[in-house]
């Protein structure tokens, strides 16, 4: 899976152990095991990751408990990451939520 640089710290000491992704289907399979990086041309990995759980919601529906999950401590710093990821904001967009933890 891939990740920004700048979530590798949260994603390493624990503090980010959900993502939020935009995809017309699900692209991972709880109990299953995936490389976190950075860039898929590039081969470095900085985690391996297990999923947890998945399940779709609405952006704007994301909880407090979602928000901290995210490594996020609220709500707009969460949009401005979302935003910077995939260019706009708008809480009625379907969503699949990833819960995972590093192995």
């Amino acid at each position: 899976m891939l990740f920004k640089p700048y979530l590798i710290e949260p994603i390493l000491n624990g503090s980010k152990t959900e993502t939020r992704r935009l995809w017309k289907r699900c692209m991972v399979k709880v109990n299953k095991f995936y490389d976190a990086r950075t860039d898929f041309r590039n081969k470095s990995i900085f985690a391996r990751i297990k999923i947890i759980y998945v399940r779709k919601e609405k952006l704007g529906s994301i909880s407090d408990d979602g928000i901290r999950k995210e490594g996020c401590s609220s709500m707009e710093e969460f949009k401005k990451i979302w935003i910077d990821v995939y260019g706009r904001w708008d809480p009625d967009t379907e969503v699949f939520v990833i819960g995972f933890r590093v192995i």
